[in-house]
């Protein structure tokens, strides 16, 4: 009798066990991937430099340009479950290093479904190693234009606003941040615009065409630069947060303290030098901070 209870205490201990495993790796999994309706939508603190990444309820993740080095390998580390080593889709706004850098990292360790990128020339050796691994690791390319929508899951997808069209090929170094991708990731009734290093010279084009820059959420352009976040942009978005992802005591003083005057006027302001990462989870209805 005594030798049975024995027995069985072993099987309901191993049961037991088991079902708290089960229960604790659900939890985990919970956790990591969300519930079936929600998105997340992270603005990574990667110093001076810009790295958003989305994560949809399908599994399906973009990564929206990677900073100036490879913090973005352990961010993506705490945001992604360990067995994942896909991004479906990349986008570089534009190839300067404090967007660029982070990406050739994410290149080397990450499995990329597809790019997109505006193509434009630039000699630099990031550059090169950049197109080197896409050739190499054989990633389908796909070059930016206004009208093209990506979508990403149900309810889900991510609208290019600009370059007004194609432009690969072309030579912009003297100003590459005036060909910055500007884009609407729209999730049922939410609406996040991210604009890259993107400036007033690509904000008045926009302007005059009458495109809809309407957003919830707005990555503010050029880490908060002077020359970006005009008054008539700013009041044609009318964002109710404004996230500008900058580095703490960089050398460009930014965010400038006329941005900051303007946006003040409009929306809550969340700073990556000030609050670390700033994360978002959203149902089709709202996103909320995290």
């Amino acid at each position: 009798m005594f030798q049975k209870i024995k027995n069985d205490f072993g099987w309901i201990l191993l049961v037991a066990l088991g079902v708290g495993a089960v229960f604790i790796w659900s939890q985990v999994l919970a956790q990591e991937t969300g519930s079936s309706d929600k998105i997340r939508i992270d603005f990574f603190d990667v110093g001076q430099g810009s790295a958003i990444f989305l994560a949809a309820p399908n599994g399906n993740q973009v990564l929206i340009d990677g900073g100036p080095s490879d913090v973005v390998l352990a961010k993506l580390g705490q945001a992604l479950p360990l067995t994942d080593k896909k991004i479906e889709l990349v986008i570089l706004t534009h190839p300067d290093a404090d967007h660029l850098s982070g990406l050739v990292e994410v290149l080397r360790r990450y499995e990329v479904g597809q790019i997109m990128e505006t193509g434009i020339a630039d000699n630099t050796a990031e550059y090169q190693a950049w197109n080197e691994l896409i050739k190499q690791k054989n990633i389908p390319v796909v070059f930016a234009s206004a009208g093209q929508t990506i979508k990403m899951a149900d309810n889900l997808a991510i609208k290019i606003l600009y370059p007004l069209g194609k432009i690969n090929g072309r030579d912009f170094s003297k100003n590459t941040n005036a060909t910055s991708i500007v884009g609407k990731i729209i999730y049922g009734g939410n609406s996040i615009l991210f604009t890259g290093d993107a400036e007033e010279q690509t904000e008045q084009p926009l302007l005059m065409l009458g495109a809809d820059l309407r957003a919830d959420i707005l990555a503010v352009g050029h880490h908060g630069s002077k020359n970006s976040t005009s008054a008539e942009f700013l009041s044609a978005v009318a964002p109710q947060i404004a996230v500008i992802q900058v580095g703490a005591k960089n050398r460009y003083g930014h965010p400038a303290s006329e941005t900051l005057a303007r946006l003040k006027n409009v929306a809550s302001i969340l700073r990556n030098d000030q609050v670390g990462d700033i994360n978002f989870q959203c149902d089709l209805r709202a996103c909320i901070q995290r």
